[in-house]
């Protein structure tokens, strides 16, 4: 019997378990290109004492943590504080969706060495998304937080100094009031957290907007150097992009046209977020575009 892990998908699986300490049994998906025969390669590793089943999870059994500390693998002690197990497997699971991405790599908080000191007594980030280079600090508010954590969220992003791109996944996007979530931060997208967008969010960076502007605006506007827009023609037009639903772009667009009563807004953006900033901005000009139509997914491949 070969007592190692059979093949990388095996390794990959163990040394993922490692660093996130817990990995729920429907997950184990992610980690296996064949999905016939999974189930039986998991229990191999179970009788094999590399993991062990925790009610639903899987954790490392005492021969997976020796073999991730001969290796030098990244290792978290497991963490038993019921209190804390839901954030966990919230963790672990955004983690295994984004595991194989080309274009996504996530960095749980505890495994964020410079905020290391604040991740379970006081800050509320559940890590860093980092989305073809560009890093996004990335918050969860579940259907389980009530009112008093949104605030206790909205307190952190407040504190922030060092990441100004913002990501926070909530379970109802309704639940947020864009004035509450502006701090003068380059970007804080409200996700509604389902698997369709967490899908979207690896082409975040992957629209071509260029080809987008020359359909629409046949070239007559230029990347703008304002603030409260992303393209312009400097006369009449002022075209601003949503992709996601952005607070901090809504409320530059807000603050334009309360200064600006002569003037107006134009707005491109998918569906699926148009109820959303119809809500509030409901007197701008909105372009709707199915912008899975404009997406380069072989573009800016993250390394």
């Amino acid at each position: 019997m070969n007592y190692f892990p059979n093949g990388d998908e095996e390794i990959a699986l163990v040394k993922f378990i490692a660093k996130f300490q817990y990995l729920a049994v429907n997950d184990t998906k992610f980690f296996f290109t064949t999905k016939k025969y999974y189930r039986k390669r998991i229990t191999g590793l179970v009788e094999k004492k590399y993991l062990r089943r925790k009610k639903l999870n899987l954790v490392l059994d005492e021969l997976g943590i020796e073999y991730c500390k001969l290796f030098n693998y990244e290792y978290t002690r497991l963490n038993r504080n019921k209190k804390y197990l839901p954030r966990l497997l919230y963790i672990s699971n955004l983690g295994a969706f984004y595991y194989n991405s080309k274009t996504v790599k996530y960095t749980p908080s505890y495994s964020m060495k410079d905020k290391e000191m604040f991740t379970v007594t006081a800050r509320k980030y559940i890590g860093i998304l980092e989305i073809n280079g560009f890093e996004y600090l990335t918050y969860h508010i579940s259907k389980e937080h009530d009112n008093r954590y949104l605030n206790s969220v909205i307190y952190d992003i407040q504190k922030e100094k060092t990441y100004k791109n913002i990501i926070v996944l909530v379970n109802d996007i309704k639940r947020i009031k864009s004035n509450d979530f502006a701090f003068g931060n380059n970007q804080v997208l409200i996700v509604e957290d389902n698997e369709e967008n967490r899908e979207k969010l690896k082409y975040l960076h992957s629209i071509n907007w260029s080809k987008v502007i020359e359909k629409y605006y046949n070239n007559k506007v230029y990347l703008s150097e304002y603030n409260f827009c992303d393209y312009t023609d400097y006369k009449s037009k002022y075209v601003s992009i949503f992709y996601f639903f952005d607070t901090e772009k809504v409320n530059r667009i807000k603050s334009f046209l309360r200064e600006n009563k002569n003037k107006n807004s134009d707005i491109i953006c998918s569906s699926n977020i148009e109820q959303e900033l119809r809500k509030e901005l409901p007197n701008v000009k909105y372009t709707i575009v199915d912008l899975e139509d404009y997406l380069e997914k072989e573009r800016n491949i993250y390394d």
